[in-house]
């Protein structure tokens, strides 16, 4: 049976369903999930690269003993689709709104990607000289940000970006022999189009990106009200496990955390609206100290100015 890979470590969530926690290489960046129906194999996204995609395929039919049948997408960013290529002969599923944006922001010249990478390398390279004399904390990050783009940087040769082959608008069940998929979008929170995984028969929710763990989220591309109601629709279904796109597995319970979170980013962005505050001073609002913690801190700073930048705030 397979251990995993060197990118990512499984962790069973439920009798015959896996998450693949992202390690540190960074090829994986998300989390993606495996789920035994019975008769047929499931995937919840796929990773950053190929590498870590075909991994994820071979611990999935190592772990089940059959071919994976059917792919999830759980929306259009890359460390969630770009290891679909490593599916060939699988079903690839998302919403129809998910399948335009793949193809509308997905690079299309990889060799400018990967010039553009390189510069931001170079920039964080440049960075991670200064956080070592002053400051460990963003040491790591900077870190953390430089083993991803590199990993990706070395996956580009062999990159395809692979559309889904089947669209959903709403809900799709799955059935398999011991267990039902429920594949269901309630709208646009995190992107314009989100999608999550509900195992009625455990009571285990991938919620994909709808959902981060002790970790900021990119907030620039998302409906952040919409993804709040999303969140609380979540509880009708009284999950007992969610599985994050990014962090550790939790209960729902957490994801109250989360909500209030959001909402946090909701308010202040309405109160910058109400008297035209200017974009880098919005960006220059204090985490608030229960979230000072949190990994990826950056992203906090960089949301709001996309936020900002949507409510037609002046830039300075």
């Amino acid at each position: 049976m397979s251990a995993g890979s060197e990118h990512f470590r499984l962790e069973e969530v439920a009798p015959g369903a896996w998450v693949a926690l992202a390690g540190t290489t960074g090829a994986c960046v998300s989390n993606a999930g495996i789920v035994d129906l019975g008769d047929r194999t499931l995937v919840f996204d796929t990773f950053m690269t190929p590498a870590a995609g075909r991994d994820l395929r071979a611990a999935a039919e190592d772990l089940t003993g059959r071919a994976v049948s059917t792919v999830v997408n759980s929306h259009h960013h890359g460390d969630h689709i770009q290891g679909n290529q490593a599916f060939s002969g699988a079903d690839i599923l998302s919403t129809a709104r998910t399948i335009e944006l793949i193809a509308e922001t997905s690079p299309k010249d990889l060799d400018a990607y990967a010039a553009e990478l390189n510069e931001w390398i170079s920039a964080l390279d440049a960075q991670l000289i200064e956080a070592d004399k002053n400051s460990p904390g963003a040491a790591q990050e900077i870190t953390l940000s430089l083993v991803m783009a590199r990993a990706v940087v070395a996956s580009l040769p062999e990159l395809t970006i692979t559309l889904p082959t089947i669209s959903h608008d709403g809900e799709v069940v799955i059935e398999g022999s011991e267990r039902d998929a429920h594949i269901i979008s309630y709208g646009g929170g995190h992107t314009d189009s989100d999608t999550f995984l509900h195992l009625p028969d455990c009571g285990v929710v991938y919620a994909g990106d709808l959902l981060w763990v002790e970790t900021h989220p990119w907030a620039g591309d998302g409906h952040p009200d919409e993804w709040i109601n999303i969140i609380y629709r979540l509880k009708a279904l009284a999950p007992t496990t969610v599985v994050p796109g990014h962090g550790t597995v939790t209960t729902f319970e957490y994801a109250r955390i989360f909500a209030r979170y959001l909402t946090f980013m909701c308010d202040i962005v309405k109160q910058a609206e109400a008297s035209s505050t200017a974009i880098i001073k919005l960006a220059e609002t204090p985490i608030p100290p229960q979230y000072v913690d949190w990994a990826s801190a950056d992203e906090y700073r960089m949301s709001l100015e996309a936020l900002g930048t949507r409510a037609g705030l002046p830039p300075d």
